[in-house]
Formats: C-alpha cells, structure tokens, sequence
C-alpha cells in the first residue's frame, strides 16, 4: 500500500458554545497560551501544546452534555510531567475529574470534561 505522505497531526479543533467559557478553561485552567490566528469569517482562538494546537471554533449549537461518567472513546490525550500538580489544579478549580486505574500498564491518568464535554486526558508514563 502506498503511503500518503502524512507527516505528523498538526491540530484537533473543538467546536465549542461559549468560546470564552472554553478558553477559560483551556488557558487560564489548563495554561495553554493563546496563539496568533488568521482573520477567519468565524470567531474562534488557536492555542498552543507544544508545537501542536488546539483549535477552538465557536458555534453556539455545539457543545454535549457534561456526564457524571467521562468518556473515553472520543478524546483528547495530553501527555504531562507530573499528573499530581494537574490533578491539584483540577480540585483547586472546581473540576471533577475520574482516574484511569492504569498503573500497572505504565501510566497514570486522569480524565476531565471542557465545559462543552468534550474528555480531555492527562496521562503521565512512567
């Protein structure tokens, strides 16, 4: 099979209601500094992890109904150095979150909800 040249991921996009609840979240919660964006026709803010990105992309009809269980099909994974510092920032916000009980397979995790929903993963390796 010929390969099509995909180099790496360069971005996950997440359409969110309220652009500034999410960017709350993700940069004032989580750090994540806000990066330039161009000048699209639709509001919306890109925000760094490492040399990846997390596009956020307003649409007020967006957004899943935050659940007492997390999901862990469809999520976003971020790797951290120090699980125990993110999951303090977590409590000190008001976060739930829920533990993936992994440990014994080479990691420590633990899963939250942005305000749209959507899971985000904190995973440590050993």
């Amino acid at each position: 099979m010929d390969r099509i040249g995909l180099k790496r991921m360069h971005h996950v996009s997440f359409a969110v209601a309220d652009l500034s609840a999410s960017k709350r979240f993700f940069c004032e919660v989580l750090g994540l500094p806000e990066e330039q964006r161009p000048a699209f026709s639709f509001p919306g803010a890109w925000l760094a992890v490492g040399d990846r990105q997390i596009h956020l992309i307003e649409d007020r009809s967006a957004g899943r109904r935050v659940r007492e269980q997390i999901s862990r099909s469809d999520h976003l994974a971020m790797e951290v150095d120090d699980l125990e510092v993110v999951k303090a920032r977590l409590k000190e916000c008001g976060i739930s979150f829920a533990l993936g009980g992994n440990e014994r397979l080479g990691m420590s995790q633990a899963f939250c909800s942005d305000p749209d929903g959507h899971t985000i993963e904190f995973v440590q390796y050993d």
